[in-house]
């Protein structure tokens, strides 16, 4: 189980650095610059609790990848037809496999 989670914690920690370092690619709107930052210092923080064990990081890291996970597929629906990106799908399968760590570490959790 151990294996499990500081796989997500690592693809968290993973995710929010690059949520964070996209700030210098265009495009910069405002809307566009607060939503990255929202997610990528998100990202950061529930990745370094999980790293510490902490049980309601579980939640945390299922909730919030899964937003995540819902707003880039939507904005990947409405931009691929537009300007596809090889960086809003590895986002998706990133965002897809720690809702799926964090909730097999939440069912554990509880049947234990």
């Amino acid at each position: 189980m151990d294996r499990i989670r500081y796989l997500a914690a690592g693809l968290l920690c993973l995710n929010g650095l690059i949520h964070v370092t996209r700030l210098g690619f265009p495009p910069l709107d405002a809307t566009f610059v607060t939503v990255v930052v929202i997610f990528g210092v998100a990202y950061l923080i529930i990745g370094g609790f999980l790293l510490r064990n902490s049980k309601t990081a579980y939640y945390f890291g299922a909730i919030v990848p899964f937003i995540g996970l819902c707003v880039g597929l939507y904005g990947g629906m409405v931009g691929v037809l537009t300007n596809p990106s090889i960086w809003m799908v590895f986002l998706i399968i990133l965002d897809a496999v720690i809702v799926l760590s964090c909730f097999y570490l939440i069912k554990a959790k509880r049947s234990v």
